[in-house]
């Protein structure tokens, strides 16, 4: 039997939202109750869900889009960090370091960002959750994949990490793993 929670009044924010994991994601929080913003670099046709084009790497349009969203009235109680890019697989000698820089920008700095810009919000509504989608190649480290699993150990510690500094202000943060061959 499935897990259900009641989440009817709460807001979410899904960061890579538009397809896959991120749309599974949506869709749940959306059966949950949960008024869903998808912000993703693609339209989501997720329906019910709010869509955004937001690129996590963009401090701007992040911001941007938080203003729209408390702009009108609206709270943010939950945000999934969920944007991600895998890179492409190569030996690490081969790899490109733009693609290396790609893959730490949307996937850690990207989380961070949104996390940080978020943050505030969360503090003066007096709570939220928070759930960073990382990936078990962060504690095991894969083969031909080092800069994503750099990216998700970055992930993982920054969680706890976070967690740890939030306790006390009623902000709970937690990770996800996800499988990194099907991560969006």
């Amino acid at each position: 039997m499935p897990v259900s929670y009641d989440l009817s009044g709460k807001t979410a924010i899904v960061t890579g939202g538009a397809k896959s994991i991120g749309q599974a994601i949506a869709q749940r929080l959306l059966s949950s109750g949960a008024t869903v913003h998808v912000w993703d670099r693609d339209e989501s046709g997720l329906r019910g869900a709010v869509s955004t084009k937001v690129d996590v790497t963009s401090r701007e349009q992040i911001n941007h889009a938080i203003d729209a969203l408390v702009g009108r009235g609206e709270r943010i109680d939950i945000l999934v960090n969920n944007a991600g890019y895998l890179g492409t697989l190569h030996g690490f000698d081969q790899h490109d370091p733009a693609d290396w820089r790609s893959i730490i920008e949307t996937n850690l700095i990207g989380t961070m960002q949104v996390t940080q810009l978020v943050l505030p919000h969360m503090r003066r509504w007096g709570g939220g959750r928070i759930v960073n989608m990382g990936s078990l190649a962060g504690k095991e480290g894969l083969a031909n994949l080092a800069a994503y699993s750099a990216s998700s150990a970055g992930i993982v510690v920054f969680t706890k990490a976070l967690g740890r500094e939030l306790a006390e202000a009623n902000i709970r943060v937690n990770a996800s793993p996800q499988d990194p061959l099907i991560q969006t």
